[in-house]
């Protein structure tokens, strides 16, 4: 069952890797999502090391890690915080996170501070006897007050952001893309709660000597049913985004306008600029006259999610990509009926110049756009 821990460690650096490199709408949420599953990453791995009985080949990797697990419910809180809200915004009261930090540097300056042989005692104990490591004793806390005491704070932190993420889940509740960012948030937000009672009650366990759920012997002699199950949802926390794959590229929350209002400044994580220097770049280039070129083949071309790229140009033009396509293929169509090419070509050269299966197809799409047929245009223009 230990592997159980090194497998959540692996696939929670890989996904870290993906937030932190992945292009994304909402790329501050993202991030901070990526900083959470690299410091889960690094408390399995830990925990994987210890409990498998690998501390002696990697002594160093035992006190420090308390100060990044003091942080673990950090980026939690933020990225809920951003995702609700949409801004990452610093409020004074929030200073109140991170006490289980200052109170971890303190213990762990105090450790370090101290002569060798304190630090090789709390390493010697913890090799010989794994399940009594948390009962180091530091300065101001032992190991397992700490572990009680984040994950306490974990607890709190999550109660405390239940109204606004039932809040936010109960807006723009017909949206698909929405309606799985709900299902994520929840599933995530319980996963996260159900990690911290139980941690919860593994610490209050050791530090109280109670047995109540230790009798339930499962992993080893010293194992019990409350390590087993919250193994299970560490390794839970570390693979669940494969269910959820658009979490990766983020959520655009939206403001739905008018037809053919153009928003002038994009707010809810889309970049104007940037999304319309793309779209520039692909009309340069003239990609639409493929005709293979479709909304896949854009957001491949792009490297952003296709629903990504519907969003901004309903946002922006009002307009459906197949619109947005046609308007474009349209113009060219135009500018080579004012450059003379039908005066020695056919319609169906020009339809498979513009990206058109046939001339048939064209002369329709190029009549719903511009009132006449492309022969009546040519002859309009002389």
């Amino acid at each position: 069952m230990i592997l159980i821990l090194l497998i959540a460690a692996i696939f929670g650096f890989v996904l870290s890797t993906t937030l932190f490199l992945k292009k994304s709408t909402n790329t501050t949420a993202t991030r901070i999502l990526g900083s959470f599953y690299f410091l889960l990453s690094v408390y399995a791995l830990q925990a994987y090391i210890i409990d498998g009985g690998y501390l002696e080949h990697f002594t160093w990797f035992f006190l420090w890690p308390l100060l990044p697990y003091n942080l673990l419910f950090v980026p939690i809180y933020y990225y809920f915080k951003v995702i609700i809200t949409d801004q990452l915004e610093w409020q004074q009261e929030e200073i109140f996170l991170f006490i289980p930090f200052f109170l971890g540097l303190i213990d762990v300056g105090y450790v370090y501070l101290q002569p060798d042989s304190f630090y090789n005692n709390i390493i010697s104990q913890a090799i010989s006897s794994p399940q009594y490591r948390l009962e180091a004793e530091y300065w101001l806390l032992s190991l397992d007050q700490h572990l009680l005491m984040r994950h306490l704070w974990q607890f709190s932190v999550l109660v405390a952001l239940m109204p606004q993420i039932l809040s936010f889940i109960n807006k723009e509740g017909n949206d698909k893309l929405k309606s799985v960012l709900n299902k994520w948030l929840l599933i995530f937000w319980g996963t996260l709660m159900l990690m911290a009672i139980l941690a919860s009650t593994y610490a209050i366990e050791k530090i109280f000597e109670w047995n109540l759920f230790q009798s339930f012997v499962i992993i080893g002699k010293n194992g019990g049913i409350v390590t087993l199950i919250l193994y299970m949802v560490l390794f839970l926390i570390g693979i669940i985004p494969i269910y959820f794959p658009s979490i990766l590229h983020g959520y655009p929350q939206s403001v739905k306008p008018s037809r053919n209002t153009i928003t002038e400044n994009l707010k809810f994580g889309l970049n104007k600029q940037e999304v319309g220097a793309k779209l520039e770049s692909l009309k340069e280039n003239k990609l639409y006259l493929n005709q293979n070129f479709n909304l896949t083949a854009c957001a491949k071309e792009l490297d952003m999610p296709s629903h990504h790229i519907s969003y901004f140009l309903e946002q922006q033009y009002g307009l459906s990509f197949a619109d947005y396509k046609s308007t474009l293929r349209i113009e060219h169509v135009k500018k080579l009926i004012k450059e003379g090419f039908l005066e020695n070509n056919t319609i169906d050269a020009l339809a498979e110049e513009c990206g058109y299966a046939s001339g048939t197809s064209l002369s329709i799409t190029f009549k719903s756009h511009v009132g006449v047929r492309p022969r009546e245009y040519a002859i309009s223009l002389k």
